[in-house]
């Protein structure tokens, strides 16, 4: 039996499964429909954003024939899409689970962020963010800067974004800790892990020139390379991320991240001037001395959150789903929505009703949705096509009363290529 066989019936079995698993009563039924694609070839690492003036933006990368990859967009519908329009090119850093974006500005103009690869002998991983402006849809753009302004290598990668009422907020994870033990055992001539230290979860805000002004560490440890996820609440901008169990009174210098700790999802929010204490969204109790690449999905309206994530506790992997109704302060029991063999990179988008969501999901090779509401109830699982593995989903935006525009990664004959649905409800 050759692998494309083997594929179409793994994914029989996985619907079926997920039909089965489903111990919820069904409410809604899901149609998928897939719609033009603003980019024919090979690409990847796709993001959507819905604009105000309406319609979306949509980004991906493509691989260069010469080497490196251009960061490129598109403006459309979901249906019809501009000529594409390219941000940037060369050097860029390239991994599945870490998605380069546009958004948008407070005064209208498009902000895009993307990184670029820095790796050195003592950091593989090292990364440096850029961001531009573009005042004219995105056909031309201004010369990149860095939200930072330290010039230590190291990882800064898995950014989010919300909007701020002066232009735009930015959260990423930041190897700031690592590279100052490094820069030390440098100057004293001692050795030290190149991975010794924390990784921890930083926040900027910028102005609609794109100048830096306020930032500071939402939580200096966490874990190392799982994406983080924001929206925006009545309340101000809440950040979902998967954190690390320290002992009390750790400091960032002493973690060793290849030590076993709990890695739970956590949620944050910015109230006023500072981030109110990270605190789990449930207590999975995942142990693990890995990062698993594997990160949270947030949605909001008003105070009310939604928030899917991956987790492979007691062996057992899953993708749950729960719900708040006072801007995270508390979360409703975990919902699971896969099959039994979830992979997780997940995507959530609360629904107008703002008590329900779809749910986007990796299993079995193949990129499942689901609707689901805050009191359990669930629809069956519909199947939008095959996906590469730890490809990350995007954000997915409610287009009207009735659907979702669902932007993913589709495998094509072992080539990714960005994919555009429709999933009606």
């Amino acid at each position: 039996m050759n692998r494309q066989i083997r594929e179409v019936l793994f994914a029989v079995i996985v619907a079926a499964m997920l039909s089965i698993c489903s111990c919820q009563r069904s409410v809604v039924t899901l149609h998928v429909e897939q719609e033009p694609s603003p980019i024919a070839t090979t690409s990847l690492v796709p993001q959507a954003t819905r604009l105000s003036a309406g319609g979306l933006v949509v980004s991906w990368q493509r691989p260069l024939p010469t080497g490196g990859y251009v960061f490129e967009m598109a403006l459309g519908d979901g249906v019809r899409w501009s000529p594409v329009r390219t941000i940037a090119s060369g050097n860029l850093s390239m991994f599945t689970a870490d998605l380069p974006a546009v958004a948008e500005l407070s005064n209208g103009n498009l902000f895009a962020y993307w990184e670029l690869k820095e790796a050195t002998e003592d950091d593989p991983y090292a990364t440096t963010i850029q961001t531009a402006i573009s005042t004219d849809e995105g056909k031309t753009w201004g010369h990149p800067i860095a939200p930072y302004s330290e010039k230590l290598a190291g990882q800064h990668s898995f950014i989010a974004s919300f909007p701020d009422h002066d232009g735009i907020g930015l959260l990423w994870l930041d190897a700031a800790e690592q590279s100052k033990l490094r820069v030390a055992a440098h100057g004293t001539g001692h050795a030290t892990s190149p991975e010794m230290g924390s990784i921890g979860l930083r926040y900027a805000t910028l102005n609609n020139h794109g100048d830096v002004s306020r930032g500071s560490f939402v939580d200096p440890i966490t874990c190392e390379c799982c994406p983080t996820s924001a929206a925006l609440t009545d309340r101000g901008p809440v950040v979902a991320y998967r954190g690390r169990q320290e002992a009390n009174g750790a400091k960032p210098s002493e973690v060793d991240p290849s030590r076993p700790t709990v890695r739970d999802i956590y949620v944050s929010r910015l109230d006023g001037d500072h981030w109110t204490k990270p605190r789990p969204v449930h207590a999975d109790n995942w142990i693990i001395n890995a990062c698993p690449d594997n990160g949270p999905s947030v949605d909001a309206h008003g105070n009310r959150l939604v928030v899917a994530w991956w987790t492979e506790s007691a062996d057992q992997p899953k993708v749950q789903v729960a719900f708040s109704e006072d801007a995270g302060d508390t979360f409703t029991q975990p919902i699971r929505v896969d099959a039994g063999k979830g992979e997780g990179q997940v995507t959530a988008v609360l629904l107008p009703d703002h008590k329900s969501a779809i749910v986007g999901w990796l299993e079995g090779g193949t990129t499942w949705a689901r609707f689901i509401r805050e009191t359990g109830e669930t629809s069956a699982a519909v199947s939008l096509g095959p996906t590469p593995r730890h490809s990350r989903l995007p954000r997915w935006v409610v287009n009207g009363d009735h659907h979702v525009t669902a932007v993913w990664t589709r495998k094509d004959h072992d080539a990714p290529s960005v994919a555009v649905s429709r999933i009606a409800f």
